[in-house]
């Protein structure tokens, strides 16, 4: 799946007629390249003197960072997937993903099954994010992908408010995703937003979640201060019933940190530094966007136990 979605991201983003640019909502400011735009949504210092904040707005932007990042936020998926040895051999996986962006958390289930290390019969996939005009071509393509054992839908709304809808609701899941969610809440959500979010996820979880059920937490090994938001899991977690947890981190091999040169450190007293941190994919047809070899991220996982 994720061979083919990138392929197709390649595709439009070699057209010449793409015509992003010419109604860019950066105006006079955009550079007519999308990895640029990527680098000021990133590093905002680096963005033209007096420009406005640059934002995740554009379908062409979309294809770029697809390229660019997703073989290693599918990697990071995967190895947390790992870890999850009892989701190996659930029959119906049933995945409630918050910031499904381009969907890396389905590309690494679907690489794992392919692989016979997750054993469902049937996949159903509900992916939630806000932006539906950055990512509706990528999720037409996904779209494509299903059939009567593999059933995929969207929920384009901002997951503080899909989150009261999402308690009152009958449908259940036994993996939750939460894809470099909280970085985005601390830049762009208000503190009492994030808590009420957490306050009713945790309700809905303790009182609705089977056991067995896991919540993948995988984002930039940052601290709120910097950018990040990590704080948020175990603030997370300490809202959450009959649950343990681990939580560690990747080597970081692109750390500019003269104290920290393998990354910040994060879960010391758990898994603490990961064993391995290489992507699980040939990179060479998606060279020209510059992708990363290796896995960088925070991670804290999550399990319901059998009461």
């Amino acid at each position: 799946m994720l061979d083919t979605i990138l392929s197709k991201c390649d595709e439009r983003y070699e057209k010449l007629e793409c015509g992003e640019c010419m109604d860019c909502t950066f105006e006079e400011y955009c550079p007519g390249d999308c990895e640029v735009c990527l680098d000021y949504i990133h590093n905002p210092s680096h963005s033209p003197v007096n420009a406005p904040e640059r934002k995740y707005d554009c379908v062409h932007m979309a294809d770029v960072y697809a390229c660019k990042y997703s073989c290693r936020y599918t990697s990071e998926i995967i190895y947390a997937l790992k870890r999850c040895k009892d989701l190996r051999d659930v029959d119906e996986l049933k995945v409630l993903s918050f910031g499904c962006g381009p969907c890396t958390d389905l590309f690494a289930i679907d690489y794992l099954h392919s692989q016979d290390e997750l054993k469902y019969r049937e996949l159903e996939y509900r992916g939630v994010d806000y932006s539906r005009d950055v990512w509706k071509n990528i999720h037409r393509d996904i779209k494509q992908f299903e059939n009567s054992e593999r059933k995929i839908r969207f929920f384009y709304q901002d997951a503080c408010e899909l989150i009261t809808l999402i308690e009152r609701g009958t449908w259940v899941p036994n993996l939750i995703v939460f894809q470099y969610v909280f970085s985005d809440m601390q830049k762009h959500t208000d503190e009492q937003d994030i808590k009420y979010f957490m306050d009713t996820f945790a309700r809905y979880f303790n009182e609705k979640v089977s056991s067995n059920t896991y919540i993948i937490l995988n984002d930039i090994n940052l601290g709120r201060d910097y950018g990040g938001g990590r704080e948020y899991f175990d603030q997370l977690f300490r809202k959450l019933r009959d649950s343990i947890s681990r939580k560690g981190r990747f080597c970081n091999d692109n750390s500019r940190s003269e104290y920290y040169p393998r990354g910040y450190t994060y879960g010391e007293n758990s898994d603490g530094e990961f064993p391995k941190n290489e992507n699980f994919f040939d990179l060479r047809k998606w060279k020209k966007y510059s992708p990363f070899d290796t896995c960088a991220s925070a991670q804290m996982i999550i399990k319901k136990e059998v009461i």
